[in-house]
């Protein structure tokens, strides 16, 4: 009654602050769990941990996503076959610790971000008769009315 997902994505992230737009790297990994039988079919649950790959530079300031963390609900299409592209669509909560560094004001300078999150997922076989899959999730981290933080990820996921 329950299937099981791992996965490891690059992910690729736009930051867009003041005016201006940041696209540093993480590498993410994610775990989830998922009803396959009953009135709670499709739903299941996502969590999510990414560390920093690249860090991004413009204007002399240097920006880097330090670590981040998601936990989501996911709604998938409850009449999913095995051979079906699987979307799932994401619901929840995640926080980004960013690093900013501008020599101009001595040093490294850390926040946090969070707040409610969402996107969506798709994953399809890489080939018939194996559990490996092609990942696609693209999210929306964080958004206020100085700050967005998005991203898209790609990467090869395995069902248990």
């Amino acid at each position: 009654p329950l299937s099981y997902h791992l996965s490891g994505q690059a992910t690729f992230t736009k930051i867009k602050a003041s005016g201006e737009s940041f696209s540093p790297s993480l590498f993410q990994f994610r775990a989830d769990v998922e009803m396959t039988d009953g009135i709670l079919d499709g739903v299941g649950l996502q969590g999510v941990i990414g560390v920093p790959m690249s860090d991004a530079e413009k204007n002399g300031m240097t920006l880097e996503i330090k670590q981040q963390t998601a936990a989501y609900i996911t709604l998938s299409n409850p009449d999913y076959q095995p051979g079906d592209l699987r979307v799932s669509i994401l619901l929840g909560y995640a926080s980004t610790q960013l690093e900013t560094q501008l020599p101009s004001l001595g040093g490294a300078h850390k926040d946090r971000f969070g707040g409610f999150s969402y996107g969506f997922s798709l994953q399809d076989k890489v080939m018939e008769g194996k559990n490996y899959y092609w990942a696609l999730d693209c999210a929306r981290y964080f958004k206020d009315d100085h700050l967005s933080i998005d991203g898209c990820g790609l990467g090869v996921s395995y069902a248990f």
